[in-house]
């Protein structure tokens, strides 16, 4: 079991980003407990043994204001929000199973009150405790959804798809901005008829007009690392490495944190994000798909 360790972090920076949000804060916590944290689980390259709880709150929120203030006001309109800043609050955790580890109603409660900034992160968990806070559109929620099969496999322990699904409308009139993760994408044998089942399932949980009209989705494809492969294997996870890491259909890149890692070759990927993405919008197509790669 990983250790938990509290301290002050020294790092304060704040990262573009561009994709999931404008910006990535520096890390409330680094590190995660959930149950992908022993396949794909992309931090865990870099931090298998510790979860670092950062307490130093509020001088992490001061270099959010600081950032946020010296932008250009109004914002110009993207893909990640027509009219706020957005910073992802959870690029290294997962908030809605940690919540009990961090005072996140501090870190909730800036951003509903920033004029200019929004939070978002995505999440594995359904926490109901969530919606005791009122967040006035100001915090955003991605639900990570992928089919239920492949979800048994490569991430136990974690909250059930359909209950994932059923959560969006409850915390959408819970005052949140709900989207949906498609993420990571697993290629496998009748992948396009698992996902044509789960975006039905999307279709028959989402039906208000006005919550088919917020809820957008991002959309990524699988990457995967030699050493983070290796460890899996040793324990034991063989049936999800053969679907994680398949050398006859991927290649190595240079990560954007300069490591190196294993995606689907450049014009196989391209096919399946193609194909997929035919599947979704034939399926769902008010489900803006705000990028996929």
């Amino acid at each position: 079991m990983p250790q938990l360790k509290r301290q002050r972090t020294k790092t304060l920076k704040v990262k573009d980003n561009g994709r999931s949000a404008d910006y990535v804060t520096a890390n409330f916590i680094y590190g995660c407990l959930g149950g992908c944290r022993d396949s794909y689980c992309y931090v865990m390259r870099y931090n298998h043994d510790k979860v670092y709880i950062n307490e130093n709150t509020e001088q992490l929120l001061a270099s959010v204001a600081k950032h946020a203030d010296a932008l250009a006001w109004p914002k110009r309109p993207n893909q990640t929000d027509p009219t706020y800043y957005t910073y992802d609050i959870g690029c290294s955790t997962d908030i809605g199973l940690h919540w009990k580890h961090y005072d996140w109603l501090q870190v909730f409660a800036f951003f509903r009150n920033h004029p200019t900034a929004k939070a978002t992160f995505a999440t594995k968990y359904v926490n109901d405790k969530l919606l005791d806070f009122d967040p006035q559109g100001k915090v955003r929620i991605r639900f990570s959804l992928m089919p239920q099969k492949m979800s048994d496999l490569v991430e136990p322990r974690t909250s059930k798809i359909a209950d994932r699904i059923a959560a969006i409308s409850r915390f959408i009139a819970a005052g949140y901005d709900v989207h949906v993760n498609f993420s990571p994408i697993i290629f496998c044998e009748g992948w396009l008829d698992d996902y044509r089942e789960l975006f039905e399932q999307l279709a028959a949980a989402v039906t208000t007009p006005a919550h088919r009209a917020m809820v957008q989705a991002e959309a990524i494809m699988v990457t995967h690392n030699p050493w983070q492969h290796e460890r899996n294997l040793a324990a034991g996870m063989t049936e999800a490495e053969a679907h994680l890491w398949r050398p006859d259909i991927q290649e190595h890149k240079k990560s954007g944190y300069g490591s190196s890692a294993v995606r689907y070759a450049r014009g196989f990927k391209a096919q399946l994000c193609e194909e997929w993405l035919a599947v979704h919008d034939a399926v769902i197509p008010w489900n803006t798909v705000r990028y996929l790669f």
